[in-house]
């Protein structure tokens, strides 16, 4: 029993189908476009270009803290609350034991990656290690992304309901609300317009509201990377 031939999985990965995945893609989006940021600022602090500028090292430390917490919080999320799920629905399925796996062990692996980036950052610039450091990341949590959607977000259509993943997602909302206005401001910073629109449906009216009124304008007022 392979993963890519689980009845959905297609349209799961896509997030067409019952459970809509919206939310965790633009996630993913987001994660993407940040490590392009973060390239940005590597290969400026190996060339020396800014260094001596406080606005701009503080730029690229506030875009910095921002994807790490919010690696922070998607990864936490799917350890604590999306894959025990899984596991236990598809506890029949060996291959989507295997995948539930790999993805936590990939979680882990990236830990002492972010941690050697800011190691580097905090280094004199020049040498490439910051650069070396932020390539290993990228190549790591690229790959992530990818086998994710590719063998694990599709496990979601195929073993959960669109309620009971409206039911997960409520539980990671309410475990992150205090975090929320800067969840969505990040996530759907720079977002094809079509997906921002999905992903911004996603909330309650009134935080809809709030987000188009406070939580996106006060975020891009911080310059990040």
């Amino acid at each position: 029993m392979t993963t890519n031939k689980l009845a959905g999985a297609d349209a799961a990965r896509h997030g067409t189908g019952d459970a809509d995945l919206t939310v965790m893609l633009a996630a993913h989006e987001a994660l993407r476009r940040d490590l392009t940021g973060l390239a940005h600022a590597a290969a400026a602090h190996t060339t020396g270009t800014g260094r001596g500028d406080p606005a701009r090292r503080q730029a690229v430390q506030r875009g910095w803290a921002v994807f790490q917490r919010q690696l922070h919080i998607h990864h936490t999320a799917e350890d604590e609350l999306v894959w025990p799920v899984l596991r236990e629905r598809l506890a029949a399925s060996d291959a989507a034991r295997s995948v539930l796996d790999a993805m936590e062990a990939e979680h882990q692996q990236i830990d002492p990656l972010l941690a050697a980036v800011d190691q580097a950052m905090s280094g004199p610039g020049g040498d490439g290690t910051l650069g070396g450091a932020v390539d290993v990341l990228t190549m790591a949590l690229h790959g992530h992304l990818a086998h994710e959607e590719r063998d694990a977000l599709p496990l979601i259509g195929t073993a959960l309901t669109a309620a009971e993943w409206r039911r997960v997602g409520r539980r990671i909302g309410l475990r992150n609300l205090r975090r929320a206005p800067e969840m969505f401001a990040w996530m759907l910073d720079g977002a094809e317009p079509g997906q921002a629109r999905a992903a911004a449906a996603t909330l309650p009216p009134p935080a809809r509201m709030l987000y188009r009124t406070v939580w996106q304008p006060r975020f891009v007022r911080q310059p990040r990377w």
